[in-house]
């Protein structure tokens, strides 16, 4: 992953193109771990990408900023919508040292970390943003999500007024999946993701400083199983035992919602 910016020209299409996305669903999951937390927080939703979910949080009247490297879906998050604080920003190079109570990063925002030092230094930069007692709920997508919905795949959807016609290749032997966007007749726009096995993650947490409260099947929030497409994180920057009875109450809640 380099520093510049791989959604320079897609920017603009990007909520259209993703107008299916269960948003609501990592809104509502953030929420239920958000109530762990006193008010009033200072909340950090890394890789933000346009704001769509950051706007949502902002609703709940949360102190909410957010950082995404692509400096262009910050601005078209901007022109599409009601405005919200945020700058552009390494995730593996986080500018805030210990002072934000709750991290959220999400829609496998990991995952574009190519390298496993990348990954590594991402979450633990995560970590080092975290105040003491602090929460990081973050996902990935599992190698079973790119062999089933995007390996070897081409399609064509309608997104309102254009046309994006997709072809994905996954390399086994380096983890990685290339996805190539086009939109009308234009140009394709290439994007990477890296698949991370759970343990890698979960020793990347650990070496961060950080104690996992739980690690969830992201469709049922029941433990990952080798059909799982998605893996939920949630680590907190302390002791996790003070929040493990309240942890459980929201974990059950959860599921109740996924039901």
């Amino acid at each position: 992953m380099s520093a510049s910016d791989s959604f320079v020209d897609l920017a603009r299409y990007y909520d259209p193109i993703m107008s299916h996305v269960d948003y609501d669903r990592w809104y509502l999951i953030g929420s239920a771990i958000g109530g762990l937390l006193p008010r009033p927080f200072t909340h950090l939703d890394a890789a933000c990408g346009t704001g769509v979910l950051l706007k949502k949080f902002q609703a709940e009247r949360w102190r909410s900023i957010g950082i995404d490297l692509s400096p262009s879906m910050l601005r078209a998050g901007r022109q599409s919508g009601r405005a919200f604080p945020a700058a552009a920003a390494d995730l593996r190079a986080l500018p805030f040292k210990a002072c934000m109570n709750y991290i959220t990063c999400l829609f496998d925002s990991v995952n574009f970390l190519l390298q496993r030092e990348d990954m590594e230094k991402g979450i633990g930069s995560l970590g080092g943003a975290l105040a003491p007692d602090g929460i990081l709920y973050f996902d990935v997508v599992t190698e079973r999500m790119v062999l089933e919905h995007f390996a070897g795949q081409s399609w064509t959807e309608r997104n309102g007024k254009f046309v994006t016609t997709w072809e994905c290749e996954y390399d086994r032997k380096t983890l990685i999946a290339e996805t190539r966007i086009r939109v009308n007749s234009g140009p394709a726009y290439t994007l990477y993701e890296r698949v991370y096995e759970q343990g890698e993650v979960e020793a990347a947490v650990t070496k961060a400083g950080l104690s996992l409260l739980g690690t969830f099947d992201a469709e049922t929030w029941r433990s990952p199983r080798r059909k799982t497409v998605r893996i939920d994180f949630v680590a907190v920057n302390g002791d996790p035992r003070p929040l493990n009875a309240r942890f459980k109450g929201v974990r059950d809640h959860v599921r109740a919602l996924l039901r």
